[in-house]
C-alpha cells in the first residue's frame, strides 16, 4: 500500500537521522581517542619523510643515515594503539634528537579545543627547579601556606624522586645543539605544568622534603584549575624606564648622570623597532653614555631584520650572515598551509642579499653594514641566560666574535654557530591531525660557523640560589654595576 510504503520511508528516515545524530553526540573524546598502529605508523612515516626532505640540521650534529635509522626504529616500535598525547610524547623524544629548538610536535586543534574546557588537578604549591634540585617557591593561597615553607628542598613528589622527574622532563624540551641551560630554563618556567602532565594528577599530593637533615612528608589536596598561573619568577623592570610596547623593548638610565643605560629587549619585534633604535641611539650619542647594558635574557628571538638593524649601531666593520636552504618549495605541500609564503620569502631575501648556489643548496648572504650616524662606540655589557634563543643569539654571537662586549649570565639556549629557522611551517599529520613545526632555513653565523653544539658563553657566570630568587635579586645587573665600578 502506498501509504504504508510512505510511512515506512518516514520511519526509516527518522530512525537514520536520530541514529546519526546520536552517534555524533557521543563522538569519542579527542582526549581519549586511540589510533591504530597502522595509523600511527603512517603519520610517523610522513614525519620522517618531511624531516629528511627539508630539515636543515641533517648532517650537522648527526648524519642522514643516523636519522633514517632513528625514525625507522621509532616507526617499528609503534605496535600498540595510542591516544594523541601518548603519540606526542613518543614523537617529542625522537624530535629532540634533531638538536633543534625550532622543531616542535604539537597536539591537534581538536585536542587543544577540548582540553581547554577541562579542569585539572594541580598542586597548590609552586615548585621550582634550580641546579637539579627542586624547591618550594610560593603558594597559590598565601593565607593557607602552612604545610610547606618557602625555600624548602623537595625530595620527591607523589613517590617519584625529583631528580628523576627533572631528567625525564628535560627529554621533552628541545634546544639547539647539546645545550642544557635552555632545557633548564624552560623546565624552570613550566615545571608546575610539566610534572603533573607527565606523572599524573592525583586528588592528594604526597611530598617529601628536607627539614634540616631529616626527610619529612606532607599530604594535601589538589586544586582544580583550567591552567596553572604563570610562575612568579620575573624581575620587574624599573618603573621609570620608557617602554616601546610594539617594539617590545624598554630602556632607562641607572644613574642621574646618564653614564649607564639599561636596554631590555623582550623580543626582536617586527613592529616599530627602527623608530625605537633611532631614538635610543640618538639619546646615547647626545648624553655621551659610557656604558650600554644590552639585556637579552629571556629573549626568544624574532625578526632577523631587527637584529641587523641593532647590530648596525654596534659593529665596527661590515659582517655577513647567511641563510641556507636546500629546498625550492615545501615538500609534501598538501599537508601544510600557505606553501606560497616560502617562495615569497625566498624572493624577498634574494632582493636584499647575494645568492650563491653550491650543489643543490642556495646560500643567501646578507651584509650587515655599520652606521655612521649615532653609532655606539663605548662599552657594551650583554646579559644572557638559558632563555636567550634564536635571533637574540645571532646578536650575541656577532658581538662576541667581534669582541665588542662583556657577557654576563649563563650559556644561551641558541648555538653560537647558528640555528634552523627563517620560516617554520606547520605540517598536519593525516590521522592524528597532530602538527609538526619544521624549519626551512639554516641561519648561519658567518663570524663563528664552526659546529660546537653549544651557545654563547658568558665571561662572568651567574648562578642563582633559591634565596636569590625568593628575594627577587638581579644578580646580572649587580655584577655589571660592580664591573663598571671596578673599571673607574
Amino acid at each position: 500500500m502506498p501509504f504504508l510504503k510512505q510511512f515506512s520511508s518516514i520511519i526509516f528516515f527518522i530512525f537514520f537521522t536520530v541514529s546519526h545524530f546520536f552517534s555524533q553526540s557521543v563522538k569519542e573524546s579527542a582526549l581519549l581517542k586511540k589510533y591504530a598502529p597502522a595509523q600511527l605508523k603512517q603519520d610517523a612515516e610522513l614525519m620522517k619523510n618531511i624531516v629528511l626532505a627539508m630539515h636543515p640540521v641533517i648532517g650537522i650534529y648527526n648524519s642522514r643515515d643516523y636519522y633514517i635509522n632513528l625514525f625507522d626504529n621509532y616507526i617499528g616500535s609503534l605496535n600498540d594503539s595510542l591516544n594523541e598525547k601518548q603519540f606526542r610524547i613518543k614523537t617529542k623524544i625522537i624530535l629532540d634528537q634533531l638538536h633543534c629548538g625550532h622543531t616542535e610536535a604539537l597536539l591537534s586543534k581538536a585536542y587543544y579545543k577540548e582540553a581547554a574546557k577541562q579542569t585539572y588537578n594541580f598542586s597548590p604549591y609552586f615548585f621550582i627547579p634550580i641546579k637539579n634540585k627542586v624547591y618550594m617557591l610560593a603558594a597559590l593561597n598565601k593565607k593557607k601556606d602552612t604545610l610547606l615553607k618557602k625555600g624548602v628542598e623537595v625530595i620527591s613528589i607523589n613517590g617519584i624522586a625529583t631528580d628523576s622527574i627533572l631528567r625525564y622532563s628535560k627529554r621533552f624540551i628541545s634546544s639547539d645543539g647539546f645545550n642544557q641551560t635552555g632545557k633548564d630554563h624552560y623546565l624552570q618556567l613550566g615545571f608546575n605544568a610539566f610534572y603533573p602532565s607527565l606523572f599524573g594528577r592525583p586528588d592528594t599530593f604526597t611530598v617529601d622534603y628536607l627539614a634540616g637533615t631529616k626527610v619529612k612528608r606532607v599530604k594535601y589536596k589538589s586544586i582544580k584549575l583550567k591552567t596553572i598561573p604563570p610562575i612568579p619568577l620575573t624581575i620587574n623592570v624599573d618603573s621609570t624606564f620608557k617602554h616601546y610596547h610594539l617594539a617590545k623593548m624598554e630602556f632607562g638610565y641607572l644613574d642621574e648622570e646618564k653614564v649607564t643605560m639599561h636596554l631590555k629587549l623582550d623580543a626582536f619585534s617586527r613592529k616599530r623597532s627602527k623608530m625605537a633604535y633611532r631614538k635610543i641611539f640618538r639619546q646615547l650619542k647626545k648624553n655621551k653614555t659610557e656604558n650600554l647594558i644590552l639585556d637579552l635574557r629571556n629573549n626568544g628571538g624574532g625578526s632577523l631584520e631587527n637584529c641587523y638593524d641593532l647590530l648596525s649601531y654596534l659593529l665596527d666593520t661590515a659582517q655577513t650572515q647567511t641563510l641556507r636552504t636546500s629546498i625550492r618549495s615545501y615538500p609534501y605541500k598538501k599537508y601544510t598551509a600557505l606553501p606560497a609564503i616560502f617562495k615569497v620569502m625566498r624572493f624577498g631575501i634574494g632582493l636584499i642579499s647575494k645568492k650563491k648556489t653550491i650543489n643543490d643548496t642556495d646560500n643567501f648572504v646578507y651584509t650587515i653594514k655599520p652606521r655612521k650616524k649615532n653609532h655606539y662606540n663605548n662599552k657594551i655589557f650583554v646579559l644572557i641566560n638559558g632563555g636567550s634563543f634564536s635571533a637574540s643569539c645571532l646578536v650575541a654571537a656577532y658581538l662576541k666574535a667581534n669582541k665588542k662586549a662583556v657577557f654576563v649570565g649563563e650559556e644561551t639556549a641558541g648555538a653560537i654557530e647558528g640555528c634552523n629557522a627563517g620560516i617554520t611551517p606547520y605540517y598536519t599529520l593525516p590521522n592524528t591531525k597532530a602538527k609538526i613545526r619544521m624549519p626551512a632555513f639554516r641561519v648561519v653565523h658567518d663570524v663563528s660557523p664552526a659546529i660546537t653544539g653549544h651557545g654563547i658563553m658568558p665571561d662572568y657566570v651567574i648562578e642563582y640560589s633559591i634565596n636569590d630568587i625568593l628575594n627577587r635579586k638581579d644578580l646580572e645587573i649587580s655584577k655589571v654595576k660592580n664591573l663598571i665600578q671596578l673599571s673607574k
